[in-house]
């Protein structure tokens, strides 16, 4: 056992001991997700590397304090690359905090989450265990697939301090379409063209826009080309529009106020609510402001959401206050379950207590 994780196990025991609390973080660039920033900073940029990669098995192991940008840059010299799009949100961010926080970008509609590419990992819990999961499907002693939990769990469960991810091949071909059309009946295109089997990777709805990126081999990016009509953009205008888009530094992302990050059943029609609204993934995500921060209150947003099917996150808040509530809280069953987690991971209370919800 190394120096770090042998010091690190001590300083977890210590924080049990004396009922205080830790939060580990990479490049911080994430802070602003979430509930409020509780405990003491463990600082896992000193654990970083890229422990083995081998790109015939489709498989990376980093440390999580490794940089995304260094991850991408190693798989991209393989023409390999992180199906699941995470946002990178500078230049600071690590693979770490890409996986803990559980953000997916524009591939997310065709690729599938972050939980879909975790294979393993090294989990440090609330008692100063070491618990390894590596393979496809490897359980703990409790029945947890942990692979799949560890994804968005924000550090909660303990600090992961390897992880196994499953890379895929870059697509040979791709093309960006954009249509005019007003908001239901982009809705309803999207939704009716991802119902054919057409290379669609992500799509992007704002003002009356619809942009369409294909990805996949030439001849069925060629074809749907042709299916499909609209105006081609410009492969360099294109891939720039993605980029901005899946780090969210596209010009909505940029502006005052409330942002909402709304999971709704796809073919859903427009809210209508009083605001800025952007819509991806076939319009199942739909970003949203209010137009005036009194015309929506966060009860009434959370209610539009459930009402639907959905569920509504305050994605970014100026108001320290309002983030205790930065996530809607799950129904009875999903709350007994994230509990029971909890309790089975962290008794406790060591790991950034509240930064899911208050009721953990």
């Amino acid at each position: 056992m190394s120096d770090f994780i042998d010091d690190l196990c001590k300083r977890v025991e210590l924080a049990a001991r004396n009922n205080t609390q830790l939060r580990p973080v990479g490049g911080g660039t994430k802070n602003f997700y979430g509930g409020p920033l509780q405990g003491e900073e463990v600082d896992m940029r000193q654990w970083a590397g890229i422990v083995e990669y081998e790109p015939t098995e489709l498989v990376i192991t980093v440390k999580p304090g490794t940089p995304l940008a260094e991850v991408e840059a190693a798989l991209a010299a393989q023409k390999q690359e992180l199906a699941f799009e995470p946002p990178r949100f500078g230049a600071a961010g690590t693979i770490g905090g890409a996986i803990a926080s559980g953000l997916a970008g524009p591939a997310r509609l065709s690729k599938g989450g972050v939980k879909d590419y975790v294979l393993g990992c090294t989990l440090l819990d609330g008692k100063s265990q070491l618990l390894h999961f590596g393979g496809v499907v490897m359980k703990n002693v409790a029945g947890y697939d942990v692979s799949r939990v560890i994804p968005g769990s924000m550090g909660t469960l303990g600090i992961v301090t390897e992880l196994s991810i499953k890379v895929m091949p870059v697509a040979p071909a791709e093309a960006t379409l954009q249509f005019e059309m007003d908001v239901n009946k982009a809705i309803s295109q999207s939704n009716e063209w991802l119902s054919k089997p057409l290379p669609i990777s992500a799509t992007f709805f704002e003002n009356g826009k619809l942009t369409v990126r294909l990805r996949g081999a030439s001849a069925a990016v060629q074809a749907a080309i042709k299916n499909m009509g609209g105006q081609e953009i410009e492969v360099q205008q294109a891939q720039a529009f993605w980029t901005r888009v899946r780090d969210q530094q596209h010009e909505f992302f940029s502006r005052e106020g409330d942002l909402w990050r709304l999971a709704v059943p796809p073919t859903t029609v427009d809210l209508a609510m009083h605001g800025q609204s952007v819509h991806e993934w076939g319009s199942g995500l739909r970003w949203f402001r209010a137009d005036d921060s009194s015309a929506v209150n966060a009860e009434q947003i959370r209610a539009m959401a459930k009402r639907v099917g959905g569920h509504a996150t305050l994605y970014r808040t100026a108001n320290e206050a309002a983030r205790v509530h930065a996530f809607q809280q799950p129904d009875a069953v999903m709350l007994k379950l994230q509990r029971r987690l909890k309790e089975q991971f962290d008794p406790a209370g060591v790991f950034s207590i509240n930064r899911l919800s208050p009721i953990l």
